[in-house]
C-alpha cells in the first residue's frame, strides 16, 4: 500500500470522526431573549422614554468594555439596557441581543463544534457568564446565563413598575443586509425554525422573516431595509388601542404614530425614540 494511499485513508477517518464529534456536540437549549442593548446619545433621555414614558423602571447598573450599562426591567428574565455614546445618532444604535441559555460552556462548545467564532467565556460586569458572536448582518449575539449571584437575577420580584406599557418582549427585530444569508447561523446552527417568510415564493429574495428560537415562544424578526437601525424591540400587549390611549395621554412632547396591521393580520405600532431608535408593539391575536 503506498503512503499516498495510507496517508488518504488516515485523512478520511479522520474527518469522520471530526464530523462525528460535531454532530455529538448538540445545541443547549435557549430559554429566551434575555436582553437588548442599544447606544444612547443621552442617559436622561433614556430615562425619560424608557422610564417615564413607557414606564420601564431603571434597575441597576453595572461595568463593561464599552462603558457603563443602565439596565430597564422589562420582567424578572427580560431586560432594555443603554450605554451613552454621545455619537449615537450616527451610529449603529445596537450593541447586542444576548440570548438565555442553560449552559454558557456547552454552548461555546456547540458553536465551535459548528465552525463559528465566538468570543471565550467570561463573566460580566453584572456577574453573568457570556459568550458573544456575530451573525451574517454583522449584528452582535450573545448567549447568557443569568446566574443566581448576578444583578439581573438579584433583581427578582423588584423594579416591576404598575406603569410599564408591557410585560414581555415578543420579539427582537434584527437588521439583515440580505435575509437567505442569515439562514446558516439562525436556522442551520441554532436551530431555530422558520415561521414566516415574505415573499412566500421562495425563489424570490426574503424581505420579512420570522423565526421561533425552539424552546421558548419567542421570535427573532428579520428586515432587509436599507437602514441598518432597523433593530428594536417587540413589546406584546393585551389591547392595542389602550396601550395607544395610554401612550397619548403620557406622551408630553413624544410622538405617538397612526398603528397598522402587519403581515401577520396582527396590529402594529411603531415609535421612534429621539435618537431615531425603534420602538414597537403588537397583539397577540391576528385582527377579527
Amino acid at each position: 500500500m503506498t503512503y499516498r494511499r495510507i496517508f488518504t485513508i488516515l485523512f478520511t477517518g479522520l474527518i469522520s470522526i471530526c464530523s462525528l464529534v460535531a454532530q455529538e456536540v448538540k445545541r443547549p437549549a435557549i430559554w429566551g431573549i434575555a436582553k437588548m442593548t442599544f447606544l444612547v446619545s443621552d442617559m436622561e433621555m433614556a430615562r425619560e422614554y424608557y422610564g417615564r414614558f413607557l414606564g420601564f423602571d431603571e434597575a441597576f447598573s453595572y461595568p463593561s468594555p464599552a462603558g457603563t450599562v443602565v439596565s430597564f426591567k422589562i420582567n424578572d428574565r427580560q431586560f432594555l439596557e443603554f450605554i451613552v455614546d454621545k455619537q449615537a445618532k450616527e451610529k449603529k444604535r445596537l450593541v447586542s441581543v444576548s440570548l438565555e441559555t442553560e449552559s454558557v460552556p456547552d454552548m461555546l462548545r456547540y458553536l465551535q463544534a459548528q465552525g463559528v467564532k465566538v468570543s471565550p467565556c467570561v463573566t460580566d460586569g453584572a456577574g453573568n457568564e457570556v459568550i458573544a458572536t456575530q451573525d451574517a448582518a454583522g449584528n452582535n449575539v450573545e448567549f447568557i446565563d443569568l446566574t443566581a449571584n448576578g444583578l439581573h437575577r438579584k433583581s427578582k420580584g423588584k423594579f416591576l413598575s404598575e406603569n410599564r406599557i408591557s410585560k414581555r418582549m415578543h420579539h427582537a427585530g434584527l437588521y439583515a443586509e440580505k435575509i437567505d444569508e442569515q439562514d446558516t447561523f439562525w436556522v442551520k446552527i441554532l436551530k431555530c425554525k422558520e415561521i414566516v417568510r415574505y415573499p412566500l415564493d421562495k425563489t424570490q429574495p426574503g424581505v420579512i422573516q420570522y423565526l421561533g428560537l425552539g424552546d421558548c415562544t419567542e421570535n427573532i424578526e428579520h428586515y432587509s431595509p436599507c437602514d441598518e437601525n432597523f433593530s428594536h424591540p417587540c413589546f406584546l400587549v393585551e389591547d392595542m388601542q389602550e396601550t395607544i390611549y395610554t401612550l397619548k395621554e403620557r406622551r408630553n412632547g413624544q410622538t405617538v404614530n397612526r398603528p397598522s396591521i402587519g403581515k401577520t393580520k396582527r396590529w402594529l405600532l411603531n415609535l421612534q425614540t429621539p435618537d431615531k431608535t425603534r420602538v414597537e408593539f403588537t397583539e397577540a391575536y391576528c385582527i377579527k
